[in-house]
């Protein structure tokens, strides 16, 4: 994998149970986006939700999740995704800054996670529905046991704490998508999921 990035922690957020985290992604033809969240640290500190059978879920962010917010470069609309540990997830699609949510159709991503007592890893593959450049704002919520949350991105809008949406966020971009939309089959017959 490309496009290596390390998150920052929000300075209103602190926490010693997570020394970096370390997100790498590409795009591949069709659509395809790979992401890799790699969290360092004291790994038995932190919640980590047990794995369930896939399914697209609400209020993930209300424990440690992996998020990505993507936009067609010079747009407004945006779209947001949750990975969860738990292999649940959502996608959101945004007409502007918070306003007008609503899902977005897209196959189930597939999400493949390790734990060591020092490293948690997501590997997380989904479709885009969009081929165009995209402009690219990755974060993530951590949980930790003690109750306490820490919030990682790619940057953090000063005055703004936690605030993943804005565009400021958006500080990475990822070229285009070409050849043609997979198939199910092609997506290892992952049902499509009409959100």
């Amino acid at each position: 994998m490309d496009n290596i990035a390390s998150l920052v922690c929000h300075p209103d957020s602190p926490t010693d149970a997570v020394s970096a985290i370390i997100v790498s992604g590409m795009r591949a033809p069709g659509g395809f986006v790979t992401m890799r969240y790699h969290v360092q640290g004291d790994i038995a500190r932190l919640v980590v939700p047990e794995a369930m059978e896939p399914a697209r879920t609400d209020l993930l962010w209300k424990t440690t999740c992996f998020e990505l917010f993507t936009r067609d470069a010079g747009d407004i609309a945006y779209r947001e995704y949750n990975f969860s540990p738990s292999r649940r997830w959502a996608a959101y699609g945004f007409s502007d800054y918070r306003e007008g949510m609503h899902d977005i159709d897209i196959w189930a991503p597939r999400i493949e996670v390790s734990v060591s007592p020092d490293a948690l890893i997501a590997d997380v593959t989904f479709v885009s529905p969009r081929l165009g450049p995209q402009m690219v704002a990755a974060s993530t919520v951590i949980e930790e046991k003690n109750g306490r949350f820490s919030y990682w991105a790619l940057r953090h809008r000063e005055g703004q704490p936690f605030d993943f949406h804005h565009p400021y966020s958006f500080a990475f971009e990822l070229p285009a998508s070409d050849g043609p939309r997979p198939r199910a089959e092609d997506y290892g017959g992952v049902a499509h999921n009409d959100g």
